[in-house]
């Protein structure tokens, strides 16, 4: 299967793992790096997704970290709620 890309997209990477830019010069947005360290000093490396989204909103304000809050409020299961503290650090 071959794999098309789109141009003008924004490029989520952890400068944890990657030490270098990208390759593609048709990506028009940002480049979101954040390191596995933010993570890890919220208190958890397992939060790096939490990191990835902040980033995202940051280049991409598309959405309103209120409005991330509230989903992620409304749709984490129960057992899960005692971790939204460290979601929502900013």
């Amino acid at each position: 299967m071959k794999m098309s890309f789109q141009t003008g997209g924004t490029l989520v990477v952890n400068k944890s793992m990657v030490d270098r830019g990208p390759k593609r010069n048709d990506i028009s947005c940002h480049l979101c790096a954040m390191p596995t360290r933010i993570a890890e000093e919220i208190g958890d490396r397992k939060l790096l997704n939490m990191v990835a989204v902040g980033a995202l909103l940051t280049a991409l304000p598309e959405l309103s970290i209120k409005d991330v809050e509230k989903a992620l409020e409304a749709h984490m299961p129960e057992r899960h709620k005692n971790l939204l503290p460290k979601n929502l650090k900013r």
